[in-house]
């Protein structure tokens, strides 16, 4: 999704074409084919259907063009190499999932509120009952305190694998 969306900008869109990846996965898969580099292929499905998406906004300000597309190439590329050099993105994952869940309740639904249903800081603080000021600084503290917790564990591997 992140290379999705960083390479279109525009949220409704960037899950449609994730949601599009999926079905296409799940099709092939379903026939019966054996995908070798299942992130590498989604990447270049991704890529595919990005690139159909800005040829069909012909009045778009961004235009498809060679450089692009090599653009395109050597992200795709960089991504197959880390996919291939280590897991470390799936530990970090594991680790962020669990720093999640030994937060107290109300952080939980501070961080769910703020990142899984996007909610400006105005109705998050009135959710919660607290000022725009202190969802700020929670939400701060929060992304801290979880950065901490997650280089800890992968440090001291205290992942439950």
């Amino acid at each position: 999704m992140a290379f999705i969306f960083g390479l279109l900008r525009e949220v409704q869109t960037s899950e449609d074409v994730f949601q599009e990846v999926w079905l296409k996965l799940h099709a092939e898969l379903g026939k019966g084919a054996i995908i070798q580099n299942p992130p590498a292929w989604c990447r270049t499905v991704a890529r595919n259907l990005i690139l159909m998406h800005w040829r069909t906004k012909r009045n778009s300000k961004v235009r498809v063009d060679s450089t692009l597309i090599e653009f395109l190439d050597c992200v795709e590329q960089a991504f197959a190499e880390d996919d291939a050099a280590d897991d470390s993105g799936q530990n970090r994952r594991q680790a962020l999932g669990e720093c999640l869940r030994a937060l107290p309740e109300k952080s939980r639904q501070i961080l769910a509120l703020k990142y899984e249903q996007e909610l400006p800081l105005k109705d998050i603080a009135v959710q919660v009952g607290h000022s725009c000021d202190a969802v700020i600084k929670a939400l701060l503290r929060l992304r801290q305190a979880l950065a901490v917790c997650v280089e800890k564990k992968l440090k001291l591997g205290e992942l439950g694998l």
